[in-house]
């Protein structure tokens, strides 16, 4: 995992961090405070987004990177190219959960896809930004080619 400014980014990766910023608006999170934003992109350059949305009792709450991965199956395409993931928090990085990293896995065009995880200031600002492959966040992972 590398840290990154935005400008040393392409512009596709600083698309998928705006609309990753613009969709965790939209999360609804009341009982954690932990909103999160996430945005992909396919394979055909087509750009998905999703925040996460809290259940009472936890266990029916929406991840937003499955919810973003949700939005592009329903569009009827497979494959994730890169995906960016936004929160707000002074500890730890922005990466996607265990259970998060094996749906990024499920859809992956490979253990290449690039990972992008922004951490956000409490003026709602960048204030870090990391890169990694899913490769190094779920080694020796296990997916459809192994069925």
């Amino acid at each position: 995992m590398e840290q990154k400014k935005l400008e040393e980014l392409d512009s596709s990766e600083q698309n998928l961090i705006e609309k990753a910023i613009e969709v965790r608006k939209h999360a609804y999170a009341p009982y954690s405070g932990y909103s999160v934003g996430s945005a992909l992109l396919d394979c055909d350059g087509k750009v998905f987004s999703g925040c996460n949305v809290e259940g009472a009792d936890y266990t029916l709450t929406t991840h937003a990177e499955m919810d973003a991965i949700n939005s592009m199956v329903k569009s009827g395409s497979r494959k994730i190219k890169s995906i960016a993931v936004v929160v707000k928090s002074d500890v730890g990085y922005g990466m996607p959960c265990g259970l998060c990293r094996q749906k990024i896995r499920e859809f992956a065009l490979n253990d290449e896809v690039k990972v992008i995880g922004v951490n956000l200031d409490n003026n709602e600002k960048i204030r870090e930004i990391f890169i990694s492959k899913l490769s190094d966040l779920l080694p020796f992972s296990f997916g459809p080619d192994f069925l």
